[in-house]
């Protein structure tokens, strides 16, 4: 005998008073067949919403409720073609607008997120970007540029991967120059920044190690299972680097604020001392190639102090960037 379906609770049916107003509001009309479809309730649902929103409202100055202190609705509409349109809100018009600037900021991270196979194919990720875009309030639209990089197809092979627990070869550049075949068994995927990083056991090293997604070629998947690495992945560390003897110390100064944006690069215990506005800190890079980029990520946010080779090495770094930009003015 078939389990009998379990019925809303009553936390649901607020909720889905809360979103049926302004999925109609954004729409103009919508059928109630459209409206249970959209929620995944039944149709029956929606009439006893629609029956709760005729009857809310808020009460006017004298504490009593006159007719424009109520939800009105197109009810020839609703009984004849039993589609539904709202003719009077109440305490709607006035909800808060983002800025063009908060609108782009969260229209960047969801695009961001769109990116990344997982979610690319979800259609809710572009009604909220939709919704964002009518959010701020103006008739220009945003207009937001977020990198698909070709690292995307290497994402969705080292996610699947991931998954599948199997083995992937790719060829690997790392920051020194140096290039090389590796056979991994991804175990962890993350994102810092706009920068995509695979943790995996490099079968070349015999170790863990963390890659950048973006230094990979011919990111290839193959059949073969990896191994136990459960130990592994209870280990894997939420610092991105483990530091390693032949790092190099590098003192840098910046602002207290800026402790947040850094925080993946900050040694492991470091604790920020009280009341310092600007800190000077030691942090290991495994070579000057991190650091030119750290530095190059983070413009205007740190100094280099020291020693005297990682200053010129930043110095050379951006005297080679501004010749890129003079050749190409």
């Amino acid at each position: 005998m078939a389990k009998p379906a379990s019925r809303p609770s009553t936390s649901d049916n607020l909720l889905l008073l809360l979103a049926l107003v302004p999925y109609v509001l954004d729409r103009g009309e919508v059928s109630v067949s459209d409206a249970a479809v959209h929620f995944g309730r039944s149709e029956k649902d929606i009439e006893r919403a629609v029956e709760l929103i005729a009857c809310a409202g808020i009460p006017g100055e004298n504490l009593a409720y006159s007719h424009l202190d109520l939800f009105d609705i197109d009810w020839d509409l609703y009984e004849n073609d039993r589609t539904i349109t709202l003719w009077n809100t109440v305490a709607l018009d006035n909800k808060p607008r983002f800025t063009t600037r908060e609108a782009s900021a969260l229209l960047a991270g969801l695009q961001y997120l769109a990116a990344h196979p997982a979610y690319s194919s979800r259609a809710d990720l572009d009604e909220v970007m939709a919704k964002l875009q009518a959010g701020t309030g103006t008739s220009t639209p945003v207009r937001i540029a977020v990198a698909a990089a070709t690292v995307a197809g290497h994402v969705e092979i080292l996610t699947d991967a991931i998954a599948a627990k199997t083995t992937v070869t790719a060829m690997y550049h790392n920051k020194r120059g140096e290039s090389g075949q590796r056979t991994l068994d991804p175990l962890l995927l993350e994102s810092r920044d706009a920068t995509w990083y695979v943790r995996a056991w490099c079968h070349t090293r015999q170790a863990l190690r963390t890659f950048r997604v973006d230094f990979m070629e011919n990111v290839v998947a193959t059949e073969h299972p990896h191994g136990d690495h459960a130990s592994l992945i209870d280990d894997i560390s939420s610092a991105l680097f483990d530091p390693s003897p032949t790092d190099v110390l590098v003192t840098v100064e910046c602002p207290a604020r800026a402790l947040p944006i850094i925080a993946d690069y900050l040694p492991r215990g470091f604790s920020p001392p009280q009341g310092d506005e600007t800190l000077r800190i030691d942090i290991p890079f495994a070579h000057y190639g991190s650091l030119t980029q750290f530095v190059g990520a983070h413009p205007g946010l740190v100094t280099v102090v020291g020693p005297a080779s990682a200053r010129e090495a930043v110095a050379t770094f951006a005297a080679r960037a501004l010749s890129h930009y003079e050749q190409v003015s």
